[in-house]
């Protein structure tokens, strides 16, 4: 087998050049990567030789095996495929040019944009199918998009239109549908539900999601919530804390068991720099609270609703800021 090199190797398909597609292809064929057909060096043990220009990233193994035994039965010497070839031996040694040509969809070249989009898309598909033979539950793999980088665990429910690039999902987690994972990790029984996770960390038994946002270097923790319209930036958020709806923390620390309410901000930018916040363990903040950073609340803290804090808070404490409300009788 011979990958032979053209202007095509490093163009990126479903998230790998197309000469990475086909060593994958080819991974357990002896195979060699040659500039050339000029270059091609028939081994003494071969039968036959394949010649695969990396521009046809659809080319496997099981194909260029059954088109081999079609030829021996029908005792042709060469096949053209696509721009490829399929020899005998003694035809390569003597530089037969095929006469018959193979006319099949896995041998499309990749010369324009058209050609890149549908061999993408089986690219894709095919990634789908490999998670479902090795355990995961894809009820649709023509809708989902699976790129070369990614392992789908066993048990790993895939919901259509679902994006997971340069990922893990763990065993039995849930992702999808419309949500996008680029390189991060889901762990086992996590469920991520119309939402982004990038470059991230998702703990065991978390939910995130609906419509949630976790990028730059998060780490989410073990059963924790992170829920609708909830954006989580550059921050660690412990095991078991919760964040249900609305809620921005960035650049922060949360402890285990904090409760976060609705509406909280962590004001982490005071126009010039990015500040940090930390919060202790099972400390509570109420809906609408503003936490200013740099900052640090301590462990059982109770912070009242619609509370602004500016400094820091030690263990235990109860915390409210709150502007007495008026109420006047209309004239």
């Amino acid at each position: 087998m011979y990958i032979v090199e053209t202007p095509y190797d490093h163009v990126r398909l479903a998230g790998a050049s197309a000469l990475e597609w086909l060593r994958k292809a080819f991974e357990l064929i002896p195979h060699a990567v040659v500039p050339s057909e000029a270059e091609i060096k028939v081994r003494e043990d071969a039968t036959y030789v394949a010649v695969i220009p990396t521009s046809m990233p659809l080319v496997t193994a099981e194909m260029t095996e059954e088109l081999l035994l079609d030829m021996e039965k029908r005792a042709i010497d060469a096949l053209e495929i696509g721009n490829g070839k399929l020899l005998s031996k003694e035809a390569c040694r003597v530089n037969v040019f095929p006469k018959r040509r193979v006319q099949m969809p896995a041998f499309r070249t990749v010369e324009q944009e058209e050609d890149r989009a549908l061999v993408e898309r089986e690219l894709f598909r095919r990634n789908a199918c490999f998670s479902v033979q090795n355990g995961a539950i894809i009820p649709d793999v023509d809708s989902v998009r699976i790129d070369f980088g990614s392992e789908i665990r066993k048990g790993a429910f895939i919901a259509p239109y679902t994006f997971v690039t340069e990922s893990v999902i763990g065993e039995n987690a849930v992702v999808g549908p419309f949500s996008e994972i680029t390189r991060a990790r889901v762990d086992e029984g996590a469920t991520v539900t119309y939402s982004v996770v990038r470059d991230s960390c998702i703990g065991k038994g978390t939910s995130v999601g609906p419509f949630a946002y976790v990028r730059m270097g998060s780490a989410i923790g073990d059963k924790c919530r992170i829920g609708d319209f909830v954006e989580v930036k550059k921050s660690f958020v412990a095991d078991g804390a919760k964040a249900a709806h609305l809620t921005y923390i960035g650049d922060a620390e949360v402890g285990l068991g904090t409760n976060i309410g609705c509406g909280t901000v962590f004001a982490n930018y005071d126009g010039e720099k990015k500040h940090k916040t930390r919060v202790g363990s099972h400390t509570f903040i109420g809906a609408n609270t503003n936490l200013i950073a740099p900052i640090q609340v301590g462990d059982d803290v109770f912070i009242a609703a619609a509370t602004t804090v500016t400094k820091d808070v030690p263990d235990g404490s109860f915390v409210i800021g709150r502007s007495r409300a008026e109420i006047k009788k209309r004239e």
